[in-house]
């Protein structure tokens, strides 16, 4: 029998920009992503802000192509802080590395949840 471990997660979060917010249920969190992927009716609905910025993105299927990308406000578990989004024609909703590492989150892969990478509030977590 073969067990797979858990190498995603899912959470709420709360996405805003200028024009307004939207709650996301069960959105999946995958490290594997660098960044925040959105639908671009998401991202037009709430305003995000566009970057003077374009990323080059290999896609799971073997195609590449290149997106837009956005600054969105993001809050869960507690927190909130700007991360980077970015849209292409059939993107699903998922929150990428940069989300985590924003936020000070990190995907506990046993129990597929998410947990403090370090306290609140800090940029980094140093132990001496």
């Amino acid at each position: 029998m073969l067990v797979q471990a858990v190498s995603t997660a899912f959470t709420r979060a709360l996405v805003r920009g200028e024009k307004g917010q939207r709650e996301m249920q069960r959105i999946p969190v995958d490290t594997g992503a660098f960044f925040t992927i959105l639908p671009s009716e998401v991202l037009f609905e709430i305003g995000a802000f566009p970057e003077d910025l374009k990323a080059s993105l290999e896609l799971e299927r073997g195609d590449s192509l290149e997106a837009q990308v956005y600054s969105v406000v993001i809050s869960a578990h507690g927190r909130e802080d700007v991360t980077l989004a970015v849209t292409f024609e059939g993107a699903r909703p998922v929150l990428g590395a940069k989300f985590l590492e924003y936020l000070g989150l990190k995907v506990d892969s046993d129990l597929g949840a998410l947990e403090p990478a370090r306290h609140r509030g800090f940029a980094y977590n140093h132990e001496p």
